[in-house]
């Protein structure tokens, strides 16, 4: 059998796989994961919850006609130019089969969540270049040093996510686009599953008219707390979209994910709010955490990285699930890192304090 693809999510194991003690799930510290810390939109609760009998059991709109509607006008996009489909993990199963062709060269960064380098190495019959961010210089994209990569080895695609995990660091739409810009030739997927934490007006999907090399994927889990409900959505000139359009199942997106899409971008105000709150939450969290023992990288998302100076990442992840605590090992998300990187999540602010109080121990 081939390699899953692993993107965390151990804490289920302390819960329960089958679903039989939900009830465990207060008990348990999901950190390991990018779950948002606060609930969907009241108006996405009183939507589905409303109707719950009718969202359970009936068949949704075929190819999410109303999300799709709703997307544009939220976010002045063409509909002709959006594909939605069961969150960003679906999105990107359809589209990379369909826009790199065998022995296609194809530039990630790294670190970077390991899904893409998966989809790369296990599923395609590709080329991976991976251009490495330096720890020294807190991950943060060096312009010139990426366009040197992208111009020696001339990739079919460039993929980068911004703001990238796990390193939490947001580069510059500006240079995205003088990118895009310079090099027609090589499509450019941008994954900006965390944009909204820095500010909806940070994205590039608007240029998506300008350019037809460029791809951006978006996924509503993160930002609008729908992870559960698996909605996401990518925009590109539609001869792009056209390449995997027909890849897309009929009723990708569920009933209850299609009818919470359009409900949380109804509610701007409610989430700019939760983002302010993550932000103050994340920098009493780092604040908390200072310690010699390990380097701590400031982020701009709901999460941040944690390099250890001295000890195994995979001992402390492994000690801390004793406590219920789930934190991830990062060596999946980067070939530099040997059992030395941690990734947390932020949550409120006392699970926050368990967390630091727990690692602080074991520091």
């Amino acid at each position: 059998m081939k390699k899953k693809a692993y993107h965390g999510g151990a804490f289920w194991d302390g819960i329960s796989p089958d679903f039989n003690s939900l009830e465990k799930s207060t008990d348990i510290i999901n950190a390991d994961v990018l779950d948002a810390w606060f609930d969907p939109s009241p108006k996405v609760i009183e939507k589905v919850s409303q109707f719950l009998p009718l969202v359970v059991k009936t068949s949704p709109p075929t190819h999410s006609e109303g999300l799709i509607k709703a997307i544009s006008e939220s976010r002045k996009i063409p509909e002709n130019y959006i594909v939605v489909g069961g969150g960003s993990s679906d999105l990107m199963f359809a589209l990379f089969p369909n826009i790199l062709k065998k022995n296609g060269k194809v530039l990630i960064l790294d670190p970077m969540y390991g899904e893409y380098a998966h989809i790369f190495e296990n599923v395609l019959d590709v080329r991976l270049i991976r251009h490495k961010l330096a720890a020294d210089q807190d991950f943060i994209i060096d312009y010139n040093l990426l366009n040197e990569a992208i111009q020696s080895n001339n990739p079919q695609v460039v993929v980068l996510v911004n703001p990238n995990s796990p390193t939490g660091k947001y580069w510059g739409k500006e240079n995205i686009v003088k990118l895009v810009e310079s090099y027609k030739s090589i499509i450019f997927v941008v994954d900006e599953t965390y944009i909204e934490y820095v500010g909806k007006e940070e994205s590039i999907e608007r240029e998506t008219e300008r350019f037809h090399n460029l791809v951006v994927i978006k996924s509503m889990s993160k930002v609008y707390a729908l992870s559960g409900a698996r909605v996401g959505y990518v925009v590109s000139h539609p001869d792009i979209l056209e390449k995997f359009y027909s890849f897309i199942p009929p009723w990708s997106v569920s009933l209850a994910g299609q009818i919470a899409g359009v409900e949380a971008l109804k509610d701007e105000e409610y989430y700019n709010e939760q983002y302010e709150k993550t932000r103050i939450l994340r920098e009493n969290m780092i604040a908390g955490l200072q310690n010699r023992n390990i380097k701590l990288f400031d982020s701009v998302a709901n999460f941040f990285l944690v390099q250890l100076k001295n000890g195994s990442a995979e001992n402390i992840v492994t000690e801390l699930r004793k406590q219920n605590i789930y934190l991830r090992n990062c060596n999946s998300m980067s070939s530099q890192f040997q059992d030395n990187f941690i990734r947390i999540a932020v949550k409120d602010e006392n699970t926050n304090k368990i967390v630091i109080e727990a690692l602080q121990k074991l520091l």
